[in-house]
């Protein structure tokens, strides 16, 4: 196998290379640019200044000495966005050259009196050195239709698709459950009210800046659910944009999305607007192999059709110490209902809405920087089958609302940020899934504390930066008694490429309404006395190296060790009658994982790769073995060939033997492989851009399923245009 993926991506370089001339090859060597954010009243320089590369995930501070420098920048035109407390912003674009420094002076203007401090901005974690961020260009690159494909090659991550495009995806994080990973939209919570789960498939990227994933308990910023990590999405900001996006593809793929935004400097205020629109359907019939354990055969799966449409809407008024950002968003999903090999359904339907807004504030008041953010959400779903497989006809309705409001305060003292903050949210669900004794009502209150430092110490004559990070969260569910604590404590020790972290934390994530108040039915019982689940004891030894620079390439490599047992994990389980009930077990997580990659400048060349081990199993009593659709090993390869504005990417994915009971291959699932193509490029005629991009999912249409009730299609292509204007600049 090892030999057959090394051909695959030598037949594919070898093919861009055919393709493109050699002399281009040859001429391209990265560049850097380097430049002074000055004051344009007496042209001082400006410490702190944010300065961002858009389309990238680039984003630093300007130094003491108003100096930025950024290397390693492929040669091409860029755009250079600078804002500053009490300045207009500043946006231009540069070209980075062959190998040459680009030297860019940016000169702000004041919108008022300057304070005497330096504005400080709160942190929701530590330096992040457990954090893996996709930008805006990766997303773009890469073809995806929703998060959940966006985040298929993260390490640690396992997405699970319910079927093909615009089905339900879940998300696990080391082996946790999906309702143990909290996904943010802008600091909001998106998991469901009722199970606790976020369908990934609902969330649109054409709105999103960045996806950010972090690892381990967060509970002790984020609050209930992060036991597992946290999936931050954070949407786009109002700027001068014009977009439009059409895709089409197998199985009866369409859709676009269009984005429009306006950003009008002042004097002493900025404002700003965007509003984005994203369609999705497919049709989703596909054929597949059954499991043997399902009677073989070729089989097709019906009623897999799909169409999501969604509407964002944002805000924007920014002065010298105050900042509004508004926002507003409207899904509507439509979808069939296939049910499982197992129980097919050809009648199952789902009609999902969400509605939501929110408004965010930010206050500079010498050293304090004050943050509130007040949002509502309303969600409602119907769930019908008049002919189902399996049982009597349903018509199961849920409606669940959301009231919530955070606010934190952030001061920097002697080196020390010191933040705290609280939350409040309230939760009212109605559902005929849910028992009569069911509440409707739910009141979850958290208050946190944070304090960060940063330092320099020579030891020797190695200079190393320091940095350590302590916090501590109460919550209280008005379902539960008693306040549950979260701490969490990290250091990071970093001297030149080579950096060292540690840390220590516990996660708390209460138990679901549809755990503990689920309707009975035949033969499924619901538990309203279940506990909370906890991580009390989740550590984690991180050590990598960055940008080294050795034989003509640059070199990164990552390795982590990780603990995290669960206290009262929820697993439905059936008792000796055979009746399913969820109940509290105690559960064993640990592993490690190891990436690393290189970038070849001359050869225009990157590979990266990652491999994972999680050993996920039960930590006594009657049950043995590794829980149930876990898999213990899981790695991807990657391999891209660049040339300008143009990328080809082959991306293998393995995931390993499934449901494993130590000893004997039970219930055993087995291995898979898939491996997928993305080309892009992008081309600039009469001041527009046109970016093409094709993806071929399953290249070589292999049969799996990530749970064998639920099939991957085999081989789907889709292909689509991004258009917009060659230079959209802030005015």
């Amino acid at each position: 196998m090892i030999r057959f993926l090394i051909s695959v991506y030598a037949c594919l370089l070898a093919l861009v290379l055919i393709l493109t001339p050699t002399a281009a090859w040859a001429r391209q060597v990265s560049g850097e640019v380097r430049g002074r954010v000055l004051d344009g009243a007496d042209r001082a320089p400006v410490s702190g200044a944010r300065v961002e590369i858009e389309g990238t995930a680039i984003v630093l501070r300007s130094g003491s000495d108003g100096g930025f420098h950024v290397r390693n920048l492929e040669p091409r035109v860029y755009r250079l966005r600078v804002t500053a407390l009490g300045f207009a912003p500043v946006a231009r674009e540069f070209t980075v050259q062959n190998a040459r420094v680009s030297e860019q002076e940016i000169v702000l203007t004041r919108m008022a009196t300057t304070l005497a401090t330096q504005r400080v901005e709160a942190a929701r974690d530590t330096a992040a050195f457990n954090a893996v961020s996709i930008s805006r260009t990766t997303i773009e690159g890469s073809g995806a239709r929703d998060v959940a494909d966006v985040l298929q090659t993260v390490p640690g991550v396992v997405v699970t698709r319910s079927g093909g495009p615009g089905q339900p995806s879940r998300v696990s994080i080391r082996g946790s459950s999906s309702n143990q990973v909290l996904v943010l939209v802008d600091g909001v919570p998106v998991n469901s009210a009722v199970s606790g789960n976020a369908d990934l498939s609902l969330l649109p990227i054409e709105n999103i800046e960045r996806v950010t994933v972090l690892t381990g308990a967060q509970s002790a910023r984020y609050g209930p659910r992060a036991m597992a990590g946290v999936i931050e999405i954070v949407t786009r900001r109002p700027r001068y944009e014009r977009s439009l996006l059409v895709r089409g593809g197998g199985l009866g793929e369409w859709g676009g999305a269009a984005s429009i935004g306006v950003t009008t400097p002042g004097a002493r205020l900025t404002r700003g607007f965007s509003l984005s629109a994203d369609h999705r359907e497919v049709q989703g019939d596909f054929r597949f192999e059954q499991p043997a354990v399902r009677g073989g055969g070729i089989a097709r799966r019906d009623n897999a059709q799909a169409a999501i449409t969604q509407f964002v809407a944002g805000g924007l008024l920014e002065g010298a110490q105050h900042q509004l950002t508004l926002r507003a968003s409207h899904g509507l999903t439509r979808r069939g209902m296939a049910g499982s090999i197992v129980q097919p359904s050809l009648t199952g339907r789902q009609a999902f809405t969400r509605s939501a807004g929110g408004a965010t504030t930010n206050h500079a008041l010498g050293r304090w920087s004050l943050a509130s953010t007040f949002d509502v959400a309303r969600e409602a779903g119907r769930f019908t089958d008049h002919a189902p497989p399996f049982g009597q006809a349903y018509a199961d309705s849920v409606t669940a609302s959301t009231f919530a409001f955070t606010g934190s305060a952030t001061t920097q003292w002697h080196g020390v940020t010191t933040a705290a903050g609280t939350e409040v949210r309230h939760l009212e669900v109605q559902s005929s899934s849910l028992a009569a004794n069911a509440p409707v009502g739910q009141t979850l209150a958290g208050g946190w504390v944070n304090a960060r430092t940063e330092r320099s110490v020579s030891v020797g004559a190695m200079e190393w930066r320091l940095n350590s990070d302590a916090a501590l969260r109460a919550d209280h569910s008005s379902l539960l008694a008693g306040a549950s604590w979260s701490p969490r404590v990290s250091a990071r020790a970093a001297h030149r490429a080579f950096a060292l972290g540690v840390s220590y934390g516990a996660g708390f994530s209460p138990p679901t309404l549809a755990d503990q108040f689920f309707h009975e039915g035949v033969q499924v019982r619901a538990n309203p006395s279940l506990r909370p689940e906890r991580t009390r004891h989740d550590m984690e030894v991180r050590a990598g190296v960055r940008d080294v620079s050795r034989l003509g390439a640059l070199w990164h490599a990552e390795a982590t060790a990780y603990r995290a047992d669960i206290d009262g994990m929820i697993l439905w389980m059936p008792d000796f009658r055979f009746i399913w009930s969820p109940n509290n077990y105690d559960v064993q997580r640990r592993g490690w994982d190891a990436r690393a990659g290189v970038r070849i400048p001359t050869w225009h060349v990157e590979m990266a790769g990652a491999l994972e081990q999680t050993n996920v199993t039960y930590a006594g009593g009657v049950l043995t073995g590794q829980i149930a659709y876990r898999p213990r090993l899981t790695a991807n390869v990657q391999m891209a060939a660049i040339h300008g504005a143009s990328r080809a990417e082959l991306v293998t994915r393995h995931v390993g033997v499934r449901r494993v009971v130590a000893g004997s291959g039970l219930n055993a699932l087995p291995a898979y492989r898939m491996t997928d193509l993305r080309m892009s490029s992008a081309v600039s005629r009469a001041g527009w851009t046109f970016a093409p991009t094709l993806s071929i999912e399953n290249l070589f249409s292999r049969q799996a399923a990530m749970l064998v009730d639920y099939p991957f299609p085999t081989r789907m292509w889709s292909l689509s245009l991004r258009i917009r204007p060659q230079s959209a600049t802030l005015p």
